[in-house]
């Protein structure tokens, strides 16, 4: 009897211990979380809009598909299969068959996939020649949408690309609360973050990078590459800073690109490590008129001049009759893959097989006096 009580009594210590350890650990954690959040500014949240940004607007055309943004929110899509030779209208809306009706083969599929973009303005340049912007793409058969950020430099569209300042800068100038300074457009020095980690403007989800590259540029012209990683941690204006002899720099802790969070310290450190120093970039990079914008690579798209000062319905009808002249060329016959070959001999005349041959010599001189 005794031995029962002694053992309910442990099992209610024990239990009571347990919860007890663990509210102990879950208040800790909040407190960790708060603590962190402390002296930072509030995080300006992106504000998605249906019309498309005026540097976006028109029709776009790359090695493998053309893309159209239409200020009716109208997204269309044409895959260039086959070495080019064939457009596919894989993605428009369903008005556009009333234009013209698609092709039905092989390569097309039924229906076109009917996708959903709003527009989210991340940064402009002054000048305006230049932007970052995130398109929040709805596919048919997905729950959620998806964020895929591109830039434009002079009507050129690009998939990998720096913005310079850290985010709360960039976010706190896009909502007008901090003026741009015009004095700043010639300085290069200082913080170039990520924010391009999508391969492309697909008909279906993009592949998204697991790592990202950020830069800062000292006076001397020296570049410090930051790696940065995918994570969990909730998204902030933390700073964090690495140090080269005597000099320190700040960039930010934590990268936002689309619906991806990534930092480039361990936990909840401050101090980033194996900073790799170099005098140039990896890849060639082109800069907006301002500075602000690093784009790398080739462009993605390039912007079609004749789509630009249209209605909705005259581009919609341009873009699909480019589409069809497009798929009304011919493309020329394929060389033989085992060309015919002849045999390299000398045939004679048949006047002169027949000179020395007797029984042909009455015909001949017939012929002669017809």
């Amino acid at each position: 009897m005794l031995g029962r009580k002694f053992y309910f009594s442990f099992l209610i210590f024990f239990f009571c211990f347990s919860v007890f350890a663990q509210s102990t650990r879950s208040g800790e954690g909040v407190v960790s979380v708060r603590n962190e959040q402390e002296g930072f500014a509030q995080v300006t949240e992106h504000v998605l809009s249906e019309s498309v940004p005026s540097l976006l607007q028109g029709i776009w055309q790359g090695t493998d598909r053309l893309v159209m943004f239409s200020n009716q929110n109208e997204f269309a899509l044409v895959l260039r299969v086959f070495y080019q030779w064939y457009n596919d209208r894989a993605a428009e809306p369903a008005s556009f068959s009333e234009i013209k009706s698609r092709d039905r083969n092989n390569t097309t599929k039924s229906p076109a996939e009917d996708i959903q973009i709003q527009y989210t303005t991340i940064v402009e340049n002054p000048s305006l020649t230049a932007g970052v912007y995130e398109l929040s793409i709805k596919y048919p058969h997905e729950k959620f949408p998806v964020l895929v950020p591109i830039c434009i430099i002079d009507g050129k569209i690009y998939m990998d690309f720096l913005i310079k300042d850290s985010a709360e800068v960039t976010d706190l100038r896009l909502s007008n609360s901090l003026p741009s300074n015009p004095a700043e457009k010639s300085n290069s020095t200082g913080f170039y973050r990520a924010a391009s980690n999508a391969s492309g403007i697909t008909i279906s989800q993009p592949i998204f990078k697991k790592e990202v590259l950020s830069y800062f540029v000292g006076d001397d012209g020296e570049i410090y590459r930051i790696r940065y990683w995918l994570s969990e941690m909730q998204y902030s204006y933390a700073k964090a800073s690495f140090s080269d002899d005597d000099k320190i720099f700040s960039v930010d802790k934590y990268l936002r690109i689309g619906s991806n969070v990534y930092q480039c310290t361990t936990g909840r450190s401050t101090k980033i490590r194996n900073i790799q120093k170099s005098t140039k970039f990896e890849k060639n990079a082109v800069y907006d008129s301002d500075g602000g914008i690093v784009a790398f690579g080739e462009p993605y798209l390039v912007k079609v001049p004749e789509g630009n000062d249209r209605t909705a319905l005259e581009t919609s009808a341009w873009f699909l009759g480019t589409v069809e002249e497009n798929n009304k060329r011919k493309h020329h016959a394929p060389k033989p893959l085992f060309p015919v070959t002849f045999p390299k001999y000398r045939w004679k005349e048949i006047t002169e097989l027949e000179l020395y041959n007797p029984s042909t010599w009455n015909k001949r001189n017939l012929d002669i006096h017809k």
